[in-house]
């Protein structure tokens, strides 16, 4: 095209160029410069160039344009099938047949603000807070699953999967109902142990005979873990125990000291778990299981905010549930040890309960037992720990004095765990014998008097 625009042919000497009308001129685009011609300067072969680039970047422009609408109609496509994502999952977590006892919820509500009584009031927000706790642990699950980082979702799930018994435990320490904390911190653990493993174990061993075989290096890691936090508490307990002489401050001191060391051991347990020897922890066929059943997952934001709303709302009516206990135990003529043993570990670890059977008669012992132990892990190292420096900022002298009896029947009780996980078998006799050791506890507990007045 420059070869036939480049210059206009010079007139012969002595002729004088014709004058073109303006009305008869051209503009022709050649290499991307408008230039005005005449009409009559433009030979076929010049106009077929100038047509021939027009379509070149008419075609262009028409690509250009395709290529913006296809990526406008992308990204809302994108968007439209996210939503319907996040849709499907939240009906999936909505439809779940546990759900039916979210009427205990709006229940719980309307017996406190009309003052129908501490009873009704009690297991009304009992009830609903079983689901709550699924909820809870799924929503954690699903922003796990949406951050795509093992680490991050192991964390969250670390944190956030005692978060029911966490937020009861602030409740009634700010409340000053201290001894219903150390029971149920206590209870939590038995019933994670004895309770939850126990029907595992007994479940598992009657469909898979002559026993079930697991990896027992990660279940010993948590055992010696829970012999550890056994360990903190006793020294406090002994150190209130031997003699009159021992001032409360001095007791204190020592238990928020034992608690932030406790603290640090369970960071260092996280990263062990979490980093450096995460295989250990791991089942590789339920990882494929896991990975076939895998449902629709959320995004984070939805994720988030569910998980937001629902430990709002656990919150809330957990401050009814620890507001109505003294009312229960007055009325009913129950010992505060029993409510904080027995009935309080029922709302955090009743979804826990049945995931670990349901796990144990598919035969994955191992994440059964993760489940029961490591929960009991979490409470030892992690929550107990947070109770007794969240009494430290609220101004409540929560210590690690369990007494006598909270030590020896948790010790008791790892024992009884460690020797039946320690040869990597179970059978349904040896989790009968967890279960019953739990129905022994109960029993005891049921007959344990309060050591100090209610309050609160």
């Amino acid at each position: 095209l420059k070869s036939e625009f480049g210059q206009s042919p010079r007139p012969s000497t002595g002729a004088m160029p014709q004058r073109v009308p303006d009305t008869d001129v051209r503009r022709a685009t050649v290499g991307g410069m408008s230039r005005s011609m005449p009409a009559g300067a433009f030979s076929k072969r010049q106009t077929k160039l100038i047509e021939g680039g027009q379509q070149i970047q008419a075609v262009r422009q028409s690509k250009l344009l395709l290529m913006k609408s296809s990526k406008s109609v992308d990204d809302g496509y994108t968007a439209h099938d996210e939503q319907n994502h996040n849709l499907v999952a939240l009906k999936s977590l909505a439809l779940e047949k546990i759900n039916i006892l979210l009427v205990g919820v709006p229940l719980g509500i309307w017996c406190a603000q009309t003052h129908k009584g501490d009873v009704a009031t009690f297991w009304a927000c009992f009830t609903g807070l079983i689901p709550l706790a699924k909820l809870l642990g799924d929503a954690t699950d699903q922003l796990a699953e949406g951050l795509k980082n093992e680490t991050i979702g192991g964390l969250l799930n670390a944190t956030f999967g005692n978060a029911v018994e966490m937020i009861i435990t602030i409740k009634a320490v700010q409340s000053g109902l201290l001894a219903v904390v150390k029971n149920s911190l206590i209870g939590s653990v038995l019933s994670n142990l004895l309770l939850v493993l126990g029907m595992s174990f007994f479940c598992g061993g009657l469909k898979h005979r002559p026993h079930q075989e697991f990896g027992n290096e990660g279940p010993l890691v948590n055992v010696s873990m829970l012999f550890l936090g056994i360990m903190a508490f006793s020294l406090p307990t002994i150190f209130a125990n031997t003699g009159d002489h021992i001032s409360t401050d001095a007791l204190l001191s020592v238990s928020r000291v034992n608690a932030v060391f406790v603290a640090i051991g369970y960071v260092a347990y996280l990263v062990f778990q979490l980093y450096t020897h995460i295989d250990i922890f791991r089942d590789e066929e339920a990882d494929d299981d896991d990975e076939e059943e895998e449902g629709e997952v959320m995004s984070v934001a939805w994720a988030a905010g569910l998980l937001a709303g629902i430990t709002l709302m656990v919150s809330w009516i957990s401050e009814y549930l620890v507001d109505s206990i003294n009312g229960l135990v007055t009325e009913w003529g129950l010992s505060q040890a029993f409510v904080g043993i027995i009935l309080l570990p029922i709302v955090g670890n009743a979804c826990e309960h049945a995931s670990a059977v349901r796990l144990a008669w598919q035969n994955k012992p191992v994440v059964s037992i993760m489940i029961a132990v490591g929960s009991s892990t979490q409470i030892a190292l992690l929550v107990m720990p947070f109770a007794v420096l969240s009494g430290w900022v609220v101004g409540q002298p929560l210590d690690l004095n369990l007494g006598a009896t909270g030590i020896v029947v948790l010790l008791l009780s790892v024992t009884l765990v460690f020797t039946i996980v320690t040869n990597g078998k179970s059978n349904w006799l040896e989790g009968f014998m967890l279960q019953l050791a739990y129905v022994l506890v109960g029993i005891l507990y049921w007959y344990t008097p309060d050591e100090e007045p209610i309050t609160g």
